[in-house]
């Protein structure tokens, strides 16, 4: 019996169990070995150097699990580490990136939030693509840094305090379409939507996956009927407190993320 292609997903903490939860909608034979940094998370306020270091190893830990391939289920991750990754791993290295371009096409004129890490707000392959779109007059970056801690730490609560003042701006100068440039955010989808049911929400996770899935050989999946058919998970969490295994489990099984 053939063995299922088994990949592995990393991120700095929870955030790419919202990329995990994605792959599981699917209907195909495949193993997830997903790698949260717990320890050294959040990413986004550290350095380029420090954030390309901390992802080198969790891909070595990853490799170790005998991955056929990588997904760096994180936006400042993919920024700061996957170019140079792809050159020093013999392994396919896969990356997220915030979705402006169908933002920016499906809503033409119209300006446009990107909701991100500072990191990932300066990095170069996201100011080519505005400049490939001509979109620097419509695209209003929002750094948000400390909001991803907040998710990793299940404060919800907290998220929803941070993210007000900055939907009051939005909501001021008339931004109705926000992209979700961390796959943190993706779990604040429903405070978003309740702050301000109007908004129109973007992510790079599905467009991610789809690609990921048929350069791997997966072509055109199905969505499964029952969440998760075929493919099996295994979560290594870089933490000691029960919480995070607790708070892990929670963000996969509920509808909402919160």
């Amino acid at each position: 019996m053939k063995e299922p292609l088994k990949i592995g997903l990393m991120d700095s903490g929870m955030g790419g169990l919202s990329v995990l939860k994605e792959i599981l909608k699917y209907e195909t034979e495949l193993e997830v070995i997903y790698f949260g940094d717990l320890k050294n998370s959040p990413y986004g306020e550290k350095n380029a150097s420090t954030i390309l270091e901390l992802t080198r190893d969790v891909c070595k830990r990853l490799i170790q699990e005998d991955v056929k391939a990588i997904l760096l289920a994180c936006n400042t991750a993919t920024s700061a580490a996957a170019e140079t990754l792809r050159k020093e791993f013999s392994i396919p290295i896969f990356g997220m990136e915030p979705a402006i371009k169908p933002a920016i096409l499906q809503n033409p004129g119209k300006r446009v939030a990107l909701l991100a890490t500072p990191v990932t707000q300066k990095e170069e392959k996201l100011q080519k693509l505005k400049k490939d779109l001509k979109a620097d007059d419509l695209l209003l970056p929002v750094s948000c840094p400390g909001l991803a801690g907040l998710v990793d730490r299940g404060d919800f609560i907290g998220a929803e305090e941070y993210l007000k003042p900055i939907l009051k701006k939005l909501r001021e100068e008339g931004v109705e379409i926000v992209v979700l440039g961390c796959t943190h955010y993706v779990f604040l989808k429903e405070i978003l939507l309740k702050n301000i049911p109007e908004l129109k929400l973007y992510d790079g996770n599905s467009g991610t996956i789809k690609h990921l899935l048929n350069s791997l050989g997966k072509k055109n999946p199905n969505l499964g009927s029952t969440e998760g058919e075929g493919i099996d998970y295994k979560l290594l969490l870089n933490s000691e407190e029960n919480f995070h295994f607790e708070l892990a489990d929670r963000l996969l099984n509920s509808k909402s993320g919160v």
